[in-house]
């Protein structure tokens, strides 16, 4: 989330902009706080978490069968962990704040 400052700073600079361009700073301020919301959500997983979703949305993707090789795992409890791990996400204030908005 942005500080106060930021958000101050932020918004004068958005006022200084043309018309044209308010729209494309304003996309670009959420599309910051989504990312900031994620990195931040993704940082409280445990690491086996931040193992498991990197490889999940790596690109190109990778085979469940060589997530479960390189994590140790198996094949069949990938998709139960990645959901839990990926409703710990949304359930971190960032990104709640950011689906209940």
């Amino acid at each position: 989330m942005l500080c106060a400052a930021q958000a101050t700073s932020s918004a004068q600079d958005v006022e200084s902009l043309p018309d044209e361009r308010v729209g494309l700073a304003e996309q670009d301020l959420l599309a910051a706080e989504r990312h900031a919301a994620l990195r931040a959500a993704f940082a409280q997983l445990p690491p086996n978490g931040h193992q498991l979703i990197s490889l999940l949305i790596a690109d190109p993707p990778v085979p469940y069968a060589d997530i479960s090789a390189r994590l140790g795992i198996p094949v069949g409890s990938i998709g139960p962990n990645r959901s839990r791990y990926l409703d710990k996400m949304r359930r971190h204030p960032a990104i709640a704040a950011l689906i209940n908005a």
